[in-house]
């Protein structure tokens, strides 16, 4: 892949940009540039999932993809499906070779992440409840995490786990019940390019959840599944790496055919 993609980090709710530092530092010694976005729901009652689409459009993709024509693969941990779905649009490579223009998303991979369907809401796509780590306030507006360790680090070693969980923010409560806008991972610009890394010990979206959300896609995908909790980047940042390193070459591969 030429030296010029970017991988782009987008973790998930409560989460800040920090928590992908130590898999952004196995991307960069392989040779890979990444950008972290942070969520601009967290901690910020009065935003929704729009807000999150139109931050990764203004801050990330527009910029690297429009201005500095660079080619980008899209990491998506978890709620950060929702508004990543939605914010790809028109940045595809294929769509963009299309046009002759340069620069684009390669692919895309979703770690143990929702894919939602148009009108989709997080608290819809988890059974119409709030899961039992989630402890919502509608005075404050904001989604607390029960237990941190437990919901996202549970094989995540000390001190690692500790510092993580002091990490944590609430989150926007409107996030979580606010209907998806058009998703566009299915586009067929997507197709062989689309990757669910799928973590078989969380206690966050335990398996079946994550299996029903690749079911319900109606779309195909790579799945790989990952013996780990929530948080491959954090308990195996480096194996992780690699899978996003080789994930990203056989995209590549597929435009030079």
């Amino acid at each position: 892949m030429d030296s010029n993609a970017v991988i782009v980090l987008v973790p998930g709710a409560c989460h800040c940009e920090k928590i992908m530092d130590l898999l952004s530092h196995q991307l960069l010694q392989a040779g890979y540039p990444t950008l972290t976005l942070g969520l601009v729901t967290v901690n910020q009652p009065e935003l929704t999932i729009k807000d999150d689409a139109a931050a990764l459009i203004d801050k990330v993709l527009h910029p690297l993809i429009e201005e500095q024509s660079k080619e980008v693969v899209l990491y998506l941990h978890s709620y950060a499906g929702f508004p990543g779905s939605t914010a790809i649009k028109g940045f595809s490579k294929a769509e963009r070779k299309a046009a002759g223009k340069r620069g684009g998303i390669l692919g895309l991979i979703y770690q143990s992440a929702f894919i939602p369907q148009p009108g989709n809401t997080l608290r819809e796509m988890i059974g119409g409840f709030y899961a039992p780590w989630q402890d919502p306030n509608t005075q404050t507006g904001l989604i607390n995490v029960i237990d941190p360790k437990t919901a996202f680090y549970a094989d995540v070693k000390e001190p690692l786990a500790n510092l993580a969980v002091e990490s944590i923010r609430p989150q926007s409560l409107l996030s979580f019940n606010t209907p998806s806008g058009q998703t566009y991972y299915s586009d067929p610009a997507y197709d062989h390019r689309r990757t669910y890394l799928h973590t078989k010990q969380d206690q966050a979206l335990p398996p079946f959840a994550q299996d029903a959300f690749v079911a319900g896609s109606g779309t195909e995908w790579n799945v790989k599944e990952l013996d780990t909790s929530h948080s491959p980047f954090l308990s195996m940042a480096p194996k992780l790496a690699a899978i996003v390193v080789n994930d990203a070459k056989a995209f590549a591969a597929t435009y030079s055919h």
